[in-house]
């Protein structure tokens, strides 16, 4: 398997800090062969210290893929996924113990989404917390594979709005779970398999909020993936149409671009 990757990350037009963190990690492993593993977080913006809560999970995150998952090589297959589904939660828990003890330290209130995706070979397994999305990019087609925690998600599960209404409505980023001072939530972990060479798009909502499927295909879909070059200049252009759309919020896109045959 080949894969190529990036990450573009911008604090927006009218913000001065970036509360997103953005982790991509690749690697060769003897006995599973080609790992990717992909994360965004995004620091929630009406609270303090955003930046500090989705710094410390993309860290995390980072640590767990070097330290732990490269203990589970030995594993056989089926078992493998389950020993990590299990480790993730049990990381979830710990970093939000970390957060809860930082916030009551220093009075404060911050929290993050979080959303990832680790694939081995043809098959992958997603986390996520909060509104933060994966896309996968593929043979003609854009499938989300995350559900947003979110009011603006709950009224469409219900029909209280259209798609359309849900771009200007007063609620777009409330959420129902984050990663942060609160309780910590179940993270959805998912479980799946790649059909065909594949581009994984990991966002914020600060990207995706104003983008179009049919955009992500024509921009990110594997046949234009030539290199990882040009996958950057494809994330620089959709994030620059999200700005000419009024978007204000911060703006990360992480992207994988995997050919399963090569």
């Amino acid at each position: 398997m080949k894969v190529k990757a990036c990450i573009y990350t911008d604090a927006g037009r009218n913000r001065k800090v970036n509360q997103d963190s953005v982790l991509v990690k690749v690697a060769n492993s003897e006995k599973l062969g080609r790992i990717s593993f992909v994360a965004v977080c995004d620091g929630m913006g009406g609270l303090p210290k955003g930046e500090v809560a989705s710094c410390k999970v993309v860290r995390s995150l980072e640590n767990w893929f070097h330290e732990e998952l490269s203990l589970m090589q030995d594993l056989e297959a089926d078992r493998l996924w389950d020993v990590i589904e299990v480790s993730w939660r049990r990381l979830i828990a710990r970093i939000g113990g970390e957060l809860r003890r930082y916030a009551k330290h220093r009075k404060i209130n911050l929290g993050t989404t979080l959303t990832a995706l680790l694939q081995i070979g043809d098959r992958y397994m997603i986390m996520n917390i909060g509104d933060s999305r994966i896309y996968a990019v593929s043979k003609g087609d854009v499938i989300k594979l995350t559900k947003d925690h979110s009011v603006l998600q709950k009224k469409l599960d219900e029909g209280k709005i259209t798609e359309k209404e849900a771009l200007n409505d007063r609620e777009k980023s409330v959420l129902l779970r984050c990663l942060g001072s609160m309780k910590t939530p179940e993270p959805d972990i998912t479980r799946g398999t790649f059909k065909n060479d594949s581009t994984v798009i990991a966002c914020s909502d600060g990207f995706w909020r104003t983008m179009e499927k049919s955009e992500l295909y024509s921009m990110l879909c594997p046949q234009m993936c030539v290199t990882s070059e040009d996958m950057l200049d494809a994330c620089k252009k959709l994030v620059k149409t999200a700005y000419d759309r009024n978007e204000t919020d911060n703006i990360s896109v992480a992207a994988l671009c995997m050919e399963l045959g090569a």
